[in-house]
């Protein structure tokens, strides 16, 4: 995606101006300045305790070093204890700014020019952020964290919610993504009232340390909106909302491939081939600087394929797939479906196959209905519009799908009852949902 100079100049300063980035680009300037170009770590692979005080203020990481509570000094034993210090040393990990060799830390050369380009650092950080599950969350002997278990899944579900609204999201509602996520993976049936509190307790703050990391790499900004305290002098986090900055949507948008307004899209028309009562179709709009792969992927998410086969598309005599695909006998090479971008091999009015499962052999009609310009309110790749149920996965092709179909809405039998219990007690073939589809849609 492509913006005007001025408007990336801009996002590229207040990529610089985030207290993050700051401390991240200070940080990896100490390890490079270290003897032989690099920093020594602990037995324990740690940044040393005299380092990480060295840095906590250098950095300005607000770490707070041997703490005093109720009038003694509990001295600091390890960088461990420092959760800021420690999140900018994972991350930098995590975005391979640096790199541990044997008990040192250096930096990947490969990599120095980030810490100069600032705009791009952070675009390297929001691809890495689904990596910090770990170092992210507090844990302890009483405190588990299931957000950070399960991070690399939740990390992608914020980051869409965030973008499919164009003002602030209660910090609830991402909570509540998080529960359901965590609810949907773990048996929480045997637990006691007060221990569910506790866990959904737990989940509203690791949600809302999650939303600090995004306003912290300004990609978000994370607002209380209330002065109340609680009776311990906690702030009060109920009232709280978090809204996706220029550069986040800008970030986000550009990771996931995302068009700028005016750019070319493209939409699709794609019919399940041979399949009637009902017809299976989707109406869909990819950027046209979509590969193939990509395309693929939308296909599939859009159509309600579980992408568990093999796959290929003919468009103007020439064969694409994935990297790698051997075909037996006299077939023609198969092109890598990565390399190439839609709009370079189609034009509107134009017509392609697309294939799925060599076995069950799903050919689908591809008509290029129109070639437009893409609109900043919306989220791309998108369905417009659609008609009947993906048939199940494995049901034999378009043979075995009538089949299916016909003794479904046959009178009580043996067969019927199994089929039902195979394809599942909600599969209904007539059953098309705009919304789930572009839910899907949003999640690729």
């Amino acid at each position: 995606m492509s913006l005007p100079q001025a408007d990336l100049s801009l996002l590229e300063a207040d990529a610089g101006q985030a207290p993050l980035v700051q401390q991240l680009r200070g940080f990896v300037s100490w390890v490079g300045e270290g003897p032989g170009g690099g920093r020594k770590l602990t037995q324990t692979g740690r940044v040393g305790l005299g380092d990480a005080r060295h840095l906590v203020s250098l950095l300005g990481t607000g770490d707070v070093l041997d703490q005093e509570i109720g009038g003694r000094v509990f001295k600091t034993k390890s960088s461990e204890e420092l959760s800021r210090l420690t999140i900018i040393v994972e991350w930098a990990k995590a975005a391979r700014l640096i790199r541990v060799t044997g008990s040192k830390l250096v930096p990947v050369k490969k990599n120095a020019a980030l810490a100069g380009r600032p705009l791009d650092l952070v675009i390297r950080l929001v691809e890495t952020y689904p990596k910090l599950g770990q170092p992210l969350f507090p844990r302890g002997h009483y405190r588990s964290s299931l957000v950070g278990d399960e991070f690399s899944d939740l990390a992608p579900e914020f980051l869409t919610g965030l973008l499919r609204v164009d003002k602030s999201l209660p910090l609830s509602i991402l909570s509540q993504m998080a529960t359901v996520l965590v609810e949907a993976r773990y048996v929480l049936s045997g637990l006691t009232d007060a221990q569910l509190d506790h866990l959904h307790g737990t989940i509203e703050v690791d949600t809302r340390i999650a939303m600090s990391a995004l306003h912290e790499i300004g990609v978000a900004t994370l607002q209380r909106n209330s002065d109340e305290v609680t009776k311990y002098g906690s702030p009060v986090w109920d009232k709280g909302t978090v809204e996706l900055t220029s550069l986040g949507r800008y970030v986000i948008r550009r990771l996931r491939g995302m068009p700028s307004a005016g750019d070319p899209v493209l939409t699709l028309r794609v019919t399940l081939a041979d399949v009637e009562s009902p017809r299976v179709w989707r109406e869909i709009t990819v950027p046209a600087a979509f590969t193939l792969a990509q395309v693929h992927q939308t296909i599939q998410a859009a159509m309600g394929w579980e992408d568990s086969h093999l796959h290929e598309f003919r468009i103007g005599g020439r064969s694409y797939g994935m990297s790698g695909m051997e075909f037996m006998g006299d077939a023609p090479e198969t092109l890598d479906g990565a390399k190439h971008r839609l709009g370079d091999l189609v034009k509107a009015g134009d017509t392609f196959e697309y294939q799925y499962d060599f076995g069950d052999s799903w050919e689908h009609v591809v008509e290029v209905a129109a070639r437009g310009a893409a609109s900043p309110e919306i989220l791309y790749p998108v369905c417009t519009a659609g008609e009947g149920a993906c048939p199940p996965e494995d049901c034999g092709g378009t043979p075995g799908f009538a089949d299916l179909k016909e003794t479904m809405a046959g009178p009580p039998s043996t067969e019927r009852d199994e089929l039902i219990q195979w394809a599942g007690e909600e599969y209904d073939p007539e059953q098309f949902s705009l919304i789930r589809v572009n839910g899907r849609l949003a999640g690729l």
